[in-house]
């Protein structure tokens, strides 16, 4: 049996990569998602890259934080300012045809290139709020995957019935399959952070008995005034900090994770 345990949001803010790190040195994280659009994503690039058996890959955002291209020559994904539209306005758009593919294409190669300026592979993708995979824009990201020589992207399938938000990702992924066809990914998936109930140790520690590589996505991190000014999801992370650091876990674990690149 193998698992791949993966932290999201690597460069959101200080506290988070704080966390992840934390979660990575005393606990059972092996792989990190790189957010390359949020000031604080330079330095955790730098910090991740100091830890040699931890794998960094790249999670995209469109919904966050502010585009790495020039917004100017991306207008569909941006608002008057020049930022990310919020998620349900970018789900909305995309279903009346607002957003063009071309200039999701532009985006997503923009944080590649990024990533890799600063020394982070990106070879394994995931992205912010689960936006890779709705189907318009799985066709596009799979696209520019095979391009960049991407070698992991995150499936959402659930192997137990998930919950409202759960069962809309297990849904897309389901639909969205086809395009990703042909690049390695995940079985099944956990959100640690948004299971509800939560699991808690033990319930961590059984997951592995579902069989097939399965991934568990988390959010570790300390609650900071970045954090608190660029997202909404607080309380859970040092939840989840404490969850992949707890003794139990990483004792039932051992042996059992893998990297999602190896």
């Amino acid at each position: 049996m193998t698992l791949v345990v993966t932290a999201d949001d690597l460069g959101l803010s200080p506290g988070v990569t704080k966390g992840i790190l934390e979660s990575h040195r005393r606990g059972v994280v092996r792989s990190a998602s790189l957010v390359v659009t949020f000031a604080a994503a330079e330095e955790a690039a730098a910090l991740a890259r100091a830890e040699h058996d931890l794998e960094v890959g790249l999670h995209l955002d469109l919904v966050g934080g502010g585009p790495i291209a020039d917004p100017a020559s991306i207008p569909s994904l941006c608002d008057d300012d020049g930022r990310f539209h919020p998620l349900a306005e970018f789900a909305r758009r995309l279903a009346i045809g607002r957003i063009r593919a071309h200039e999701l294409a532009a985006e997503v190669r923009a944080q590649v290139a990024l990533a890799r300026r600063w020394g982070v592979p990106a070879l394994a993708w995931d992205s912010h709020r689960h936006v890779h995979l709705m189907p318009p824009v799985a066709r596009v990201v799979s696209r520019v995957a095979r391009e960049e020589g991407v070698r992991w992207v995150r499936r959402g399938t659930a192997p137990r019935w998930p919950g409202a938000k759960g069962a809309a990702i297990h849904a897309a992924s389901l639909v969205s399959a086809l395009a990703y066809r042909g690049i390695a990914g995940n079985a099944w998936y956990v959100d640690l952070t948004g299971s509800r109930p939560r699991l808690d140790a033990t319930g961590l520690a059984l997951l592995p008995a579902y069989g097939r590589l399965g991934e568990i996505g988390a959010h570790p991190g300390y609650v900071d005034a970045e954090l608190r000014r660029v997202d909404p999801v607080l309380a859970e992370r040092e939840a989840d900090l404490a969850l992949l650091t707890d003794p139990l876990v990483r004792a039932a674990l051992d042996g059992a994770i893998r990297w999602r690149v190896p």
